[in-house]
C-alpha cells in the first residue's frame, strides 16, 4: 500500500491499467449457457457476476466459516485465463482433457502483464480456486458449478437438449457442490425439481 503523501508509481499504474483494459475482453468470451429471453450465449463475465451473487447470499447459509472477501476475490480471478484459453464446455471430453495446459499458458501470459507482486497474488488466487482445498475455494468452486447448472434451468434446458445431456450426466457438475455443504445440496435439489417439472431434459432413446 502506498503511504499517504508519497508519489504514485506511474509505470506500475500503467501496467495495471493495461491489464484492466485487456481484462475487459472477458465480457466477450461466450459460454454454452443461454441467457433466457434474449437468445444469446452467456458471457464469462456474466457467469462470474452471478457466481459472486450466489456466494454473497449463500455465505450465511453454509455450515462453515469463510472470508467472504477472499471468496469473492477467487471468483473474480478464476476465469480471467479464459480470455486467452476460451471457455471449456463441461461435457466436451476432448476439450476438458486439454483444458489445464491451455489455461496454464494463458495464466502465465495474463498475470505476467502485472507488476510482480500483483502477478503473484492473482496466480496464487487462481491456483487456490483450482485446487478447491481452502474453505473459500470450496465455496467459490461450488458456486461455479451451481451457477452453470442454474443457468441451464433458467434457460429451460435448451442447452441440455441441444447437446443431449440427460439428468444423470449432469451429476459430473452437481456432485461437487452437493458435497460442499447441505445448504448448497438443497439448492441443487430445488433446481433439479424445477428441471424435472419443466420437462427440461432431452428425450430418452426409448421415447
Amino acid at each position: 500500500m502506498r503511504t499517504e503523501g508519497s508519489a504514485v508509481d506511474r509505470d506500475r499504474l500503467a501496467a495495471i491499467t493495461e491489464f484492466l483494459l485487456f481484462a475487459d475482453r472477458l465480457k466477450t468470451v461466450e459460454r454454452k449457457g443461454m441467457v433466457p429471453g434474449v437468445n444469446r450465449r452467456e458471457t464469462v463475465a456474466e457467469h462470474c457476476w452471478h457466481m459472486a451473487l450466489a456466494a454473497l447470499l449463500l455465505e450465511r447459509e453454509i455450515g462453515f466459516t469463510v472470508d467472504l472477501g477472499r471468496t469473492l476475490s477467487l471468483i473474480l480471478v478464476h476465469d480471467v485465463v479464459e480470455i486467452e484459453a476460451g471457455d471449456t464446455y463441461a461435457y466436451d471430453t476432448a476439450g476438458v482433457a486439454e483444458q489445464a495446459a491451455r489455461e496454464e499458458a494463458a495464466a502465465a501470459k495474463l498475470f505476467g502483464m502485472l507488476p510482480a507482486d500483483l502477478s503473484e497474488d492473482l496466480d496464487t488466487m487462481w491456483r487456490e480456486f483450482e485446487a478447491g482445498i481452502t474453505p473459500e475455494a470450496k465455496l467459490a468452486k461450488a458456486c461455479d458449478r451451481l451457477q452453470g447448472f442454474m443457468q441451464n434451468v433458467a434457460a429451460k434446458g435448451v442447452v441440455w437438449k441441444e447437446n443431449k445431456i440427460d439428468r444423470a450426466r449432469t451429476s459430473i457438475r452437481t456432485d461437487y457442490p452437493r458435497a460442499v455443504d447441505p445448504a448448497i445440496a438443497e439448492v441443487i435439489e430445488i433446481l433439479y425439481a424445477k428441471a424435472d417439472d419443466g420437462g427440461m431434459w432431452p428425450p430418452s432413446a426409448d421415447d
